[in-house]
């Protein structure tokens, strides 16, 4: 009975998917709460007008367990100069292959991106993480760089743009050893799956790194693991469109009223609405063990952690995921007494 109810209701939203597509191709708004479709006078509180935002669930259910006891070590992990301390405490079977380390300020001598590899022959697993930003010079360089120069296409598999400031961090770290250390183990172990996660700028290099391992054509799609924590907005519609279609398992979790969900979404250097994948999972809470999770079946807009006002963000939310302090629990090594670095 249980299992009918479940089929039942994941064809309806499929049937709502549909219908909200139709109307939006058709240039028409779909309203969310009445399901109906009609032009700029239709009574509604909250209509969609693009397909990326028709409700549909992800292709991969989303498991809190396996986000919170693994994904969050490697992406913590990231944050110590030595990942493998964060490994042995959490994931002994994990071990680190190399991290690249790249200026990428023309400004500041202490503003580096970072990045690692690794590999768990018992998971059958390859991961890559990027390290977040650290101190305000990085912060402000990448703002100021991002407004100036905005977006620009790198893809042959799409027309999607992303920022340049972005993409050209990441390729900092990609040639500067990471793409040779990712060759290398993919020809060492050529049936393991690929993980990519980050969080911060991390999360926003993570993203630009799927998509160039995929259109380089190093890794499929369907071989590879996507989960960022904590991003901005970091590309075009049909940037985020491509990225939600292309990643079968995909996920951007976010933290009740992290800022970085209410930066702005317009870039005036080129022109360029910003736009989420359709990959929101929203903790509106501590993010402990147990606590509740949205996944989120609309890209962007007034939903999920949209509906948060931007005022009432606390940056201290975009530090602490599951409950974590996510900095000062990599800096130091990822320890077993997780309770000590719970957000106060």
């Amino acid at each position: 009975m249980y299992i009918s109810l479940l089929l039942l209701v994941s064809c309806f939203q499929f049937v709502l998917s549909d219908s909200c597509l139709d109307c939006v191709n058709s240039g028409k708004l779909w309203c969310l709460q009445t399901s109906q479709c009609g032009d700029a006078t239709l009574a509604c509180n909250t209509s969609i007008t693009v397909p990326l935002n028709c409700p549909s669930p992800p292709q991969y259910g989303y498991d809190d367990e396996f986000m919170r006891s693994e994904i969050m070590v490697l992406t913590t992990a990231a944050q110590n100069e030595n990942p493998q301390l964060c490994f042995n405490n959490q994931i002994p079977t994990m071990k680190l292959y190399k991290v690249t380390t790249a200026n990428c300020s023309t400004v500041y001598n202490d503003v580096t991106c970072v990045g690692y590899t690794a590999y768990d022959t018992k998971r059958k697993v390859i991961s890559i993480s990027f390290k977040g930003a650290h101190g305000q010079d990085q912060i402000k360089e990448m703002t100021d760089n991002c407004v100036k120069y905005g977006l620009e296409s790198y893809y042959t598999v799409t027309n999607g743009k992303i920022f340049k400031c972005i993409q050209d961090s990441f390729m900092l770290i990609w040639n500067g050893g990471m793409q040779a250390d990712l060759r290398y183990l993919k020809y060492k172990y050529p049936s393991f799956e690929l993980w990519v996660n980050g969080h911060s700028l991390g999360s926003s290099l993570a993203w630009a790194a799927s998509a160039w391992i995929v259109n380089i054509g190093l890794y499929k799609p369907d071989d590879m693991k996507v989960v960022v924590m904590g991003s901005m907005r970091i590309s075009d519609y049909n940037f985020a469109a491509w990225h939600t279609q292309t990643f079968s398992y995909n996920f951007h979790i976010l933290h009740r009223s992290d800022p970085v969900a209410h930066t702005p979404t317009f870039v005036a250097s080129t022109n360029t609405t910003l736009f989420y994948p359709k990959t929101e999972v929203w903790y509106n809470n501590y993010m402990n063990q147990g606590d509740p999770y949205q996944v989120c079946q609309e890209a962007d807009g007034p939903f999920c952690s949209g509906s948060v006002d931007p005022k009432a963000t606390q940056y201290i939310d975009h530090l602490y995921y599951f409950n974590i302090d996510l900095p000062g629990w990599g800096h130091a090594g990822c320890p077993m007494n997780i309770s000590a670095y719970a957000q106060p």
